[in-house]
């Protein structure tokens, strides 16, 4: 069954609960490069998700804004 966009948007977000690389992602979530890619430069400017360099490497992580949108759309979920 083929995923929505608010589906792949909030797995994203919950892997990145944790600081996350964009390959750990990838082979979590189930995407390709080139779809992560798109969902990244979308959800960094809206302030879902944060990017940062540690050691020389990039990570991604979850803001408070997209914590906010997990429990919205867990409540979401759970009234469909």
């Amino acid at each position: 069954m083929k995923r929505g966009r608010l589906e792949i948007i909030n797995e994203i977000l919950s892997v990145c609960r944790r600081p996350e690389k964009k390959t750990h992602i990838i082979y979590k979530c189930g995407l390709t490069y080139q779809v992560l890619q798109k969902y990244l430069k979308y959800l960094i400017p809206c302030g879902l998700l944060s990017s940062f360099e540690k050691n020389g490497k990039g990570f991604f992580q979850v803001t408070e804004k997209g914590k906010e949108f997990l429990r919205r759309y867990e409540n979401l979920k759970k009234l469909l």
